[in-house]
């Protein structure tokens, strides 16, 4: 084991923390505010999709609300015009009440007697656009722009966000392209919902295909975990608290677990999921994201360039996944919440003979001076027994000598970062607990971020569209962090043609396959349990 030994450079450290001091509003590090008159104009297609209606029109709508009711949010207060794209033949007036608007009109209960017409204002702002996706070429997508450029004005910037499958992503693009609506605005920029091509090959296939009508720097790559506040605290946690940073390495940092576990099952994605599996669909994005904020070095500052920078450091530092580190499954039928739930198989517009897994835990290494001999441990998956997302970084014992033993009930000291369900950070550590004996008990430190701000938080789309919006491109994901991943997870990927003959392989309503405890215990160790199982 080689210990690693913080660097001394105080001077990068105290840029970063004066940086994070220095900022503003919500919490955004890096912003710039566009001047009156040069709001952008937002163009969403796939506006009849689930996630539109769920997440991008409620986001942009508390958005507007915020700033048409308190006086804040420039960007969004003047001019939001916003241009709904589908496929399906509807009229504006056919369109809006598909938003289901009562489901997210009441997110802020302050002002509410003003909610109505606020909302009035805000629907006033949307159009539906009917576009023909089997052809290449769109006058009606032109048509509409123009139909808003005359209402509004000409648009100095256009936000394309496609809430699509990435299989008709070149198609919007080029349907974009065709349309000549980019010759109309200074600039563009465009937004790709995860994931950003199927494997490694279509990936880069996409982004050259991509690139050759956007910039790198307008376009915007979705991981919504990005957006999470409590994703967005790691760079804080480390970098503006010295206590945390000093015993960021291998010389006091013993392994790290980052679990994603969900109850619920594919819901309405049984096509897309059946395509996809588990690893496609968190661990090449969320997982790797996550995993790559706790690992790097810190950066020259907190511009998006040097954090990413960093972050895809640490993307190919990792060393290639052994087969002995892959674990995946698929959930049969079984027993969640005292209720009866169906296998994966059985699920809607899923293969009754699927080979896609539903679970993935893999043991990572990151090869270098910092993260040497530190395993990292990640697992994600479906139909679980609990709902949570957290990031636990377990210490080491190095200068415990009196009650770091078994009779003691001694436990290790774990820093807790909790994404969901209840947002927060947490420390463990050992107490006496009250007698003549010593006996010792962990006991938590904890900050609970919604007892602290509440309904103040932002959703992750409202954070993720707001830095569209300032162009700010800190949460989302650079190319080259993508071609990573997808570099990274290839194995995993290919480990379902030998692990999936054991489909299924674990109860619905259950911690996942035995396979995965193995993969843990292996090396003495043992997943840890979600909080409420812990106390």
């Amino acid at each position: 084991h080689e210990t690693y030994y913080p660097t001394k450079n105080t001077e990068q450290i105290q840029s970063i923390k004066n940086t994070i001091k220095n900022s503003s509003g919500r919490g955004e590090i890096h912003q710039s505010n566009p001047r009156r008159g040069e709001y952008p104009m937002i163009i969403i297609f796939g506006s009849t999709g689930d996630l539109t209606r769920r997440k991008l029109i409620p986001a942009l709508y508390h958005l507007y609300e915020e700033a048409r009711l308190t006086g804040t949010r420039g960007v969004v207060k003047d001019a939001m015009p916003i241009i709904c794209v589908g496929r399906k033949k509807l009229t504006t007036e056919e369109y809006l009440p598909l938003l289901g608007t009562e489901t997210f009109i009441g997110k802020n209960k302050k002002h509410k007697e003003h909610k109505n017409d606020v909302l009035a204002e805000f629907l006033n702002r949307i159009s539906y656009c009917f576009v023909d996706f089997s052809s290449t070429t769109s006058e009606t997508l032109s048509e509409c722009t123009e139909k808003l450029f005359r209402k509004y004005g000409a648009q100095k910037t256009l936000i394309f966000y496609l809430a699509l499958p990435s299989s008709l992503f070149k198609q919007s693009v080029d349907i974009i392209k065709a349309s000549g609506i980019l010759d109309k605005a200074e600039e563009s920029r465009i937004a790709f919902e995860k994931p950003f091509g199927h494997d490694l090959v279509s990936a880069q296939e996409l982004n050259h295909h991509i690139t050759s009508v956007f910039h790198e720097k307008n376009i915007y790559r979705i991981d919504h975990y990005l957006g999470k506040e409590i994703v967005q605290n790691i760079l804080v946690l480390r970098f503006a608290n010295p206590v945390f940073e000093q015993i960021w390495n291998n010389q006091f940092i013993d392994h790290i677990q980052i679990t994603m576990a969900e109850d619920m099952g594919v819901e309405t994605r049984g096509s897309y999921y059946d395509a996809a599996g588990a690893v496609r669909d968190v661990v090449q994005n969320h997982f790797l994201q996550m995993l790559s904020l706790i690992a790097m070095e810190p950066p020259r500052s907190i511009l998006p360039d040097d954090i990413k920078d960093e972050k895809v450091k640490v993307l190919k530092a990792l060393r290639t996944l052994a087969p002995e580190d892959i674990v995946l499954g698929q959930y049969k039928a079984g027993t969640l919440n005292r209720k009866q739930v169906p296998s994966y198989r059985e699920e809607k517009e899923v293969s009754p003979h699927s080979m896609t897994e539903t679970y993935a835990a893999l043991r990572l290494h990151i090869d270098n001076e910092r993260w040497q001999d530190v395993p990292f441990y990640v697992r994600a998956g479906k139909r679980l027994c609990r709902r949570y997302s957290e990031i636990n970084i377990v210490l080491r014992d190095i200068t415990c000598r009196f009650f770091c033993t078994k009779e003691f009930y001694y436990s290790p000291n774990i820093i807790t970062l909790r994404v969901q369900p209840d947002e927060g950070i947490a420390f463990t550590f050992n107490a006496k607990l009250p007698g003549s004996e010593i006996r010792i008990h962990p006991e938590v430190m904890e900050f609970c971020h919604a007892c602290k701000f509440g309904e103040n938080t932002p959703e992750a789309y409202e954070t993720l569209f707001y830095q569209m919006l300032q162009g700010d491109t800190t949460l989302f994901t650079r190319w080259d962090e993508i071609e990573e991943s997808w570099r990274f997870v290839e194995p995993a990927l290919a480990a379902r043609s030998v692990q999936a003959k054991d489909f299924p392989n674990y109860a619905a309503g259950s911690f996942g396959p035995k396979a995965a405890d193995e993969l843990i215990a292996r090396d003495s160790k043992a997943w840890i349990l979600p909080k409420e199982m812990r106390e």
